[in-house]
């Protein structure tokens, strides 16, 4: 009798080992690798998107899942096209999606991304700018949204002059006071945590309300960005050295409400004439550049007691990083250029020249 094949010296497979390793292949695919997919998608849905930049877009009526996913994907705003699809119908969220316009800050994971386009969306945009004063807030808020009452804002947001980043903003049109308030002291927050930290601060010898009423100044006076740091360098040098700043635009920002109400103290305006009124003007009296008022450095020496206007981010870097120079007065002419002089003698002579003939 022939002897039989030795399982172990020729490795052949016995029914025993056959047994345990479909055992252990069916326990992989059954329980090993559902189990670290289940934690592979967890980990990914929570993974904050990879984009620096925050992403506004539209969700049109009748846009599905998928064209969703595409231009998010396109936008940055998710990491897979395939998670936020397959996260949406796990969770029988497809049909939650809402139409409307979005802003999705930078980071935002595909859980958080999904909750809030199933808040949904009934927004409009506003762009509120460089330069503008509290009343221009105002004025845009409650003309375009429903629930935004001229004055309750204004008085609400007054103590934020200076503070409100100007920006576009997507707003639901029932969106509050206090909630645009909130949005853009949040959003000047924000964009400003690095120009004005504390080394910054610290590095140009202004506290951090000083350097936005600087720039505040420096934004209404001049608008290229070669112009701001050396404005802002004569201003901080006046300002050292106890001299007035004597800045148009803060006797601008002072008699507005006096021309507004025609010199009538006690005046009520319309809303209709608050709409309409230009709230810098060029055309200074005499009278007017002397009035003893505390925002007026034409008249008063020392900064105003809080910015004139909202202030870019290019105004408050020109304060940080100013230009030090042996001027200490400057025009802009009708053209928009600017001229400087080392002596009031030198200043009168630019002004005889750029601006009066």
């Amino acid at each position: 009798m022939s002897e039989g094949l030795d399982p172990e010296k020729y490795h052949i497979l016995t029914p025993k080992k056959k047994r345990i390793i479909l055992s252990l292949t069916l326990f992989v695919f059954l329980i090993i690798v559902p189990v670290l997919s289940y934690f592979y998608y967890k980990a990914a849905v929570f993974r904050p998107s990879q984009t620096a930049k925050e992403a506004n877009f539209e969700i049109k009526s009748g846009d599905g899942v998928f064209d969703v996913a595409g231009m998010l994907y396109d936008k940055e705003a998710i990491n897979s096209e395939f998670l936020f699809i397959l996260y949406v119908f796990l969770n029988r969220a497809d049909t939650n999606i809402q139409a409307g316009n979005y802003t999705i800050p930078a980071g935002t994971n595909i859980v958080q991304l999904v909750h809030e386009l199933s808040r949904g969306r009934n927004d409009i945009s506003l762009t509120f700018l460089e330069g503008w004063r509290i009343e221009q807030y105002a004025i845009l808020a409650s003309q375009r949204l429903a629930r935004i009452d001229y004055q309750k804002f204004l008085e609400l947001a007054k103590p934020y002059e200076g503070y409100l980043f100007p920006d576009t903003y997507f707003f639901n049109r029932d969106a509050k006071d206090e909630e645009l308030i909130e949005r853009m002291t949040d959003n000047f927050n924000n964009k400003t945590k690095e120009i004005l930290s504390d080394d910054n601060l610290k590095k140009v010898g202004l506290t951090k309300e000083q350097v936005v009423i600087f720039a505040s100044m420096v934004e209404r006076e001049v608008h290229t960005s070669e112009d701001r740091p050396l404005v802002a360098g004569i201003l901080i040098k006046r300002w050292k050295e106890g001299m007035k700043l004597d800045v148009d635009a803060t006797t601008q920002y002072s008699i507005a409400l006096k021309r507004l109400c025609k010199g009538d103290a006690y005046c009520v305006p319309t809303l209709e004439d608050i709409y309409k009124f230009q709230w810098w003007q060029n055309n200074l009296t005499r009278a007017e550049l002397d009035t003893e008022d505390p925002y007026n450095t034409r008249a008063v020496v020392g900064l105003p007691p809080a910015p004139i206007s909202s202030v870019s981010l290019s105004s408050l870097s020109a304060v940080i990083y100013y230009e030090e120079s042996p001027y200490y007065y400057y025009l802009t002419d009708k053209t928009g250029v600017t001229h400087y002089a080392e002596t009031i003698t030198g200043h009168n002579s630019n002004v005889q020249k750029y601006l009066r003939n």
